[in-house]
């Protein structure tokens, strides 16, 4: 009760506007804190993994032949890179795409090196008693041989704790109708995650026409499993990573092995262009982390976007699912983007009110429709009104218009304080109207559009 009222009162000392003032509008320097941008300073390396955790971050990617390192960073801005793993006695060298997941008391790398005998690809793993490792191989072998090439290991779990090996049969090994290709496997780990149980089994291989754009080899790889509504979502990368069309895609599954089906809005993570060329090249290899009650996704994209390459970087955008079950990715962007919100202690006050219109949830679904993908979930009504039965503090609104198109129009609060807004249509992908004032207690928020449509409406404001 004494921290209800105490909430209640400092709501109450929020200004509260008036007929005929206007809106206390601040400069973007007011909140540019709560604001990152992509790329993220990490630069030369390839398949970047989260690891999040209360005490803060630790990425994980391709390192070459000398091992891996891990950046530990506090806000995924900052960061201090160190060794994790050293070289394993059985591998001579291609340290690939590792990932760390924290099991009991342990943390388990799983990532792909070349045999030293005769340089065939593997799956290994090794532990740690802290996220920074160092790591050491408990086996002196890989965690397993089925004879061929594995790349791209991933763990998931099913609904009573068994663990899974999501893998890829890499296209060096695999030859289909005379053509290299990749193929993504499943199989039943030990609970110790040490051993492999039971058969292989095939789950995605590359089809259609966006997937084999690279022509001969072909791919699906990088797989990353994400669980959601007693879904599982996974989550894959296709075509030649040093293409501009490397881009990630996602399959739905009742079970961990499948049977899975290809989303039909695929891809959801595409390159971005304009006039002067590709800006977003190659966004791929994804690997999913949550941080509070929000999704997001790491992947790397080309540093040279117009001279693609091996040379690559850190990237992060949200993710999320729809009512329906479908999944998107808000990427590839280049624009100031939030935060997340429990790391900036913010909240979006939007789904907490009442809309007083028609946007079928379209504005409050956490899709910024920023991928094509998204076409289908834009929003293209002309006004939109919500109301707090709770007075809601706020002091920044963010609009998303659909990709490419020029937005403008007014919002009002509170029936009387009004300001315009307008972004043109040629800005960084992922742009967004900003728009911070001071803080505000709001009960009603009326938004009209005089030109263009509008993906996702956020309204945040300091968590009490």
């Amino acid at each position: 009760m004494r921290n209800m009222l105490l909430l209640l009162l400092a709501l109450t000392l929020l200004p509260i506007c008036a007929q005929g003032e206007e809106l206390p509008v601040l400069d973007y320097s007011a909140v540019k804190d709560r604001f990152v941008s992509n790329p993220r300073s990490v630069k030369d390396i390839g398949d970047p993994f989260i690891l999040s955790e209360e005490t803060g971050y630790s990425m994980f990617a391709t390192g070459g032949s000398i091992g891996f390192n891990v950046w530990r960073s506090g806000d995924l801005r900052a960061f201090d890179k160190s060794k994790a793993l050293k070289k394993v006695n059985w591998a001579s060298g291609d340290y690939w795409a590792p990932e760390v997941y924290k099991v009991g008391e342990q943390y388990v790398m799983l990532f792909t090196a070349r045999l030293r005998e005769n340089g065939s690809l593997r799956t290994g793993v090794a532990l740690a008693s802290a996220p920074e490792g160092p790591y050491e191989d408990p086996l002196g072998k890989p965690l397993m041989d089925f004879g061929y090439a594995t790349i791209d290991a991933t763990l998931t779990w099913d609904d009573a704790g068994n663990p899974y090996l999501i893998y890829v049969r890499d296209c060096s090994e695999n030859t289909v109708d005379g053509r290299q290709e990749s193929h993504i496997y499943g199989v039943r780990l030990s609970d110790d995650l040490l051993s492999v149980q039971g058969i292989p089994v095939l789950l995605l291989k590359p089809e259609g026409d966006w997937e084999t754009r690279s022509g001969d080899p072909r791919w699906n790889e990088g797989p990353a499993v994400v669980k959601h509504g007693g879904k599982y979502y996974l989550f894959y990368s296709v075509n030649g990573y040093w293409m501009k069309e490397y881009s990630v895609s996602v399959a739905v599954a009742d079970a961990p092995l499948g049977p899975y089906t290809k989303q039909a809005n695929n891809p959801l993570l595409v390159y971005a262009e304009d006039e002067t060329g590709v800006t977003v090249s190659g966004p791929g290899h994804n690997a999913c982390f949550t941080m509070g009650d929000e999704l997001f996704t790491s992947y790397h994209t080309h540093t040279y976007p117009q001279a693609p390459s091996g040379n690559r970087q850190l990237c992060v955008d949200q993710a999320g699912f729809h009512a329906d079950g479908t999944a998107f990715i808000n990427g590839p962007t280049l624009a100031p983007q939030l935060r997340p919100l429990q790391e900036i202690g913010c909240r979006n006050m939007l789904p907490l009110a009442v809309c007083e219109g028609d946007d079928q949830g379209l504005l409050t679904d956490g899709d910024s429709c920023v991928s094509p993908a998204s076409e289908a979930y834009i929003w293209r009504g002309s006004s939109v009104s919500y109301r707090w039965n709770e007075p809601a503090s706020a002091d920044l609104l963010m609009i998303y218009p659909a990709p490419g198109q020029a937005l403008s129009g007014k919002v009002t609060f509170n029936g009387a304080l009004t300001d315009t807004f307008s972004l043109p249509a040629d800005g960084k992908p992922g742009q967004a109207v900003i728009l911070p004032f001071s803080p505000l207690t709001v009960s009603e928020m009326r938004i009209e559009f005089t030109q263009g449509a509008a993906g996702e409406i956020l309204l945040i404001g300091e968590t009490p």
